[in-house]
């Protein structure tokens, strides 16, 4: 049986729960109804409870008392899948004891009108009763349901209350009951009951003394959350950096919480707590609370109770929602929004602390991942400028790479402006395999001049190097100057011979097109036929265009979380291609990208016609279906349809030439067709380029950073105001009514019809 029962019941149509911190077969009746008591406030001396439920029997629609131990453990063992029928609970009152009896016969006399105020503001028909019955109304605090309740006794009772006051009344109120009695003649008397005085209830912080919190903003969330929760105000009386005191906002109330700042730090700790309010327990819907609106610091609580150490959270609508469910408070769009930033900051810090910090990241990066290249500036001021940031497992893996690198750019939206920048490869699997990484100022000589100088002691410049970047991107001359010996490509396999007719064609469509093509680059850019180099499979930069999709969301943080989530996701596609390359069998000699593409092109490749030219340098002609003959050199590894030269893996005709010397031993002579594949789309070294794991950099309370690192000073950088006139009224988000624009009219001129053709424009 489980700990910390909870119990759930309904009391005067509204619904409660309470938490027995026991096991189920320990509680008792008494403990049970000592702890709604309390969660009702209602007095023990004064009301008792009575209790029953729906005990969900086949055939049984009677519902079950609760009188006794017995019948509580009978409940609470009831539960079927952790579910309790709900227990009903009514206020029931006690039958005053011989002292209130005396009381109350005392001021019967003393009422000025006989009667009740609220029966007297009532518009119910009076009650009639027998001439013999003594009438005792009590007033309960609460009114929704009755404004009084009658305990009329029988003639037994008027016997006992004679007993009592000859045995323990004195002389005087034997006179007043007397004359009572003569009284009971002349009409129905109502019995004002003594004021209710209102129970002590507890505020629901769940303080306790000597408690610690990391800061006066800390303390101060979990008390402002506790007053929404449980809807009673308080007043900051003193709040400075030494101590933080509050009490109730009502004066008369003894609840007060006293904290101060433990020396040389920003810890403050609980000193003096009284969690009890001795003022009236009121509803939001009749205290001032509910005039008080959420604050961003608010919502980011909320956020990091739902969501936690999460930094993507739903969208502001979404919290709205949620903050009115979980608070029962509304809060604006911009407060929603400036609540998700804050609990990013909560987590990341702020936009200023990312840049005052990012030296002691950079060291933490390097340290935790051997390799790591890192490089920081700043300018004559001190404030930052640039960030490159190469991971040491990347600049290992790319040795067994394509030697193809994609350059592009994509701009921050984290109101700092800059720019992100990408130098990614593509495995032989195609997937992203990002080497280096940066973060500028913008788009410019200075900027981009720097970033390839330091790209270039991570990836060196050599004749098999090929860079793929945009036209209209400003970079092309940065390339050509930093990377001499390396090719550059700006971009259907073409022959030479096509590609000509294919390009006189153009010309004569588009002239134009041909024109700008000719005055601002070459063929050798942009032409695969052309090409010096060798590119593979790679025809433009969508590949890293779509890194910018991945990490859209990421654009939008501060300096340090941005470079986290980059890192975090590198760091799971290294370990997803990872099980990848080790879950393929050791038959299978090359990536799954060749293996499946030679797999289906096995069953078209074996129906072409082949005929040996030389066996020894292993020249065929393989004729197609539509009879056009192309040339195959397996020793070469080359094609006259240019596909097996720029793939690099067999084209449709070379595999042909394969399937024909298969079977012969003497004319393979020990080729194996992963011999046709170049050593890049192996698998061997597809597994080497992810073997190394990236880790992620810890949080800032497990950083040790030496002070030589610490004592740089760097500047943050200043906001970039937006360009125009601020707006008053932000865009409507997705769901929201757009309002409709109202025409303005000349109040000079009344806004004409079309009369005046007719009429001219006289009034008719």
């Amino acid at each position: 049986m489980k700990e910390n029962v909870i119990i759930y019941f309904k009391f005067q149509g509204r619904m409660y729960n309470v938490m027995m911190k026991t096991l189920g077969e320990k509680i008792t009746f008494s403990m049970l109804e000592d702890r709604i008591m309390t969660k009702l406030g209602l007095d023990a001396n004064k009301v008792k409870l009575h209790m029953r439920y729906n005990p969900r029997l086949f055939g049984v629609e009677e519902e079950m008392n609760v009188c006794d131990d017995e019948d509580v453990f009978v409940y609470v063992t009831s539960a079927k899948n952790n579910r309790k029928s709900v227990l009903v609970v009514e206020e029931i009152s006690k039958p005053p004891e011989p002292e209130q009896l005396l009381e109350q016969l005392s001021r019967v006399g003393k009422s000025s009108v006989g009667k009740n105020y609220t029966e007297l503001n009532s518009e119910e028909d009076e009650m009639r009763v027998d001439d013999g019955a003594l009438i005792v109304l009590l007033e309960e605090e609460q009114r929704t349901q009755h404004q009084l309740e009658a305990i009329v006794e029988d003639h037994r009772t008027q016997h006992q209350l004679e007993a009592i006051v000859e045995d323990h009344g004195t002389q005087e109120d034997k006179t007043r009951y007397d004359e009572s009695m003569d009284n009971s003649d002349r009409g129905e008397q109502y019995v004002e009951s003594p004021p209710a005085v209102e129970p002590e209830w507890e505020d629901g912080i769940g303080l306790t003394l000597r408690q610690e919190f990391p800061n006066k903003a800390a303390l101060h969330e979990v008390v402002d959350r506790a007053a929404f929760a449980n809807s009673f105000g308080y007043v900051i009386k003193k709040s400075d950096k030494e101590r933080y005191v509050l009490k109730c906002a009502k004066e008369s109330c003894s609840w007060r919480l006293r904290a101060s700042n433990i020396s040389n730090t920003d810890i403050f700790s609980i000193r003096r707590y009284n969690k009890m309010h001795s003022c009236t327990r009121l509803s939001k819907s009749s205290s001032r609370l509910r005039k008080r609106k959420g604050n961003p610091q608010l919502v980011a609580a909320l956020l990091h109770d739902h969501f936690p150490g999460q930094l993507e959270t739903p969208v502001p609508r979404i919290i709205m929602e949620l903050v009115q469910t979980k608070l029962g408070m509304k809060v604006s769009y911009s407060t929603a929004l400036r609540g998700k930033y804050h609990a990013i900051y909560d987590l990341k810090g702020s936009p200023e602390e990312s840049y005052k910090d990012i030296n002691c990241y950079l060291y933490m990066l390097k340290k935790v991942n051997d390799g790591t290249i890192t490089y920081l500036k700043l300018d004559k001021n001190d404030k930052f400028q640039y960030v490159f940031v190469a991971l040491g497992a990347s600049i290992e893996g790319f040795r067994v790479m394509r030697k193809v690198l994609i350059v592009d750019v994509t701009h921050l939206k984290n109101g700092y402006g800059g720019v992100l920048v990408f130098a990614s490869a593509q495995d032989p699997n195609r997937h992203h395999y990002i080497i280096a990484f940066a973060v500028l100022d913008g788009e410019n000589d200075a900027s981009w001049e720097w970033f390839f100088e330091k790209l270039k002691t991570v990836v060196p410049d050599t004749s098999e190097l090929v860079f793929m970047t945009e036209k209209c991107k400003p970079h092309k001359g940065h390339t050509e100057r930093v990377y001499r010996r390396s090719s550059r490509k700006l971009s259907r396999v073409y022959v030479v011979a096509d590609f000509n007719r294919a390009y006189d064609g153009f010309k004569l469509r588009y002239p134009k097109a041909t024109k700008y093509l000719e005055d601002t680059t070459v063929k050798e850019k942009w032409t695969r036929c052309c090409f010096p180099g060798e590119r593979y499979n790679l025809d433009t930069s969508n590949c890293v265009e779509s890194l910018n999709n991945v990490f859209k969301n990421a654009r939008k943080y501060s300096l340090i979380p941005m470079l986290d989530a980059i890192i975090k996701n590198i760091s799971g596609w290294f370990n997803e291609h990872r099980m990848e390359a080790a879950s393929g069998s050791l038959e299978n000699k090359m990536v799954p990208l060749v293996e499946n593409y030679l797999h289906d092109l096995w069953v078209f490749a074996e129906k072409l016609k082949v005929v040996e030219l030389n066996s020894f340098e292993r020249e065929y002609v393989v004729t197609c279906d539509k009879g056009i003959d192309y040339t195959v050199s397996l020793l070469l590894k080359t094609c006259s349809c240019k596909v097996f030269d720029i793939q690099k893996y067999p084209c449709i005709h070379a595999l042909a030439a394969f399937i024909n010397i298969m079977d012969d031993e003497d004319r393979r002579r020990g080729l194996e067709l992963h011999d046709l594949v170049t050593k890049y789309y192996w698998a061997e070294l597809w597994a080497l380029a992810y073997y190394r794991t990236i880790y992620l950099v810890p949080d800032r309370s497990q950083w040790e950073v030496p002070d030589e690192v610490k004592a740089l000073k760097i500047v943050p950088l200043s906001k970039k105001p937006k360009k125009g006139r601020k707006k008053m009224l932000r865009f409507p988000s997705t769901g929201e009514k757009r309002p409709k624009r109202q025409r303005t009219q000349n109040k000079r001129r009344p806004r004409q019809s079309c009369q005046w053709l007719l009429f001219g424009n006289t009034p008719i």
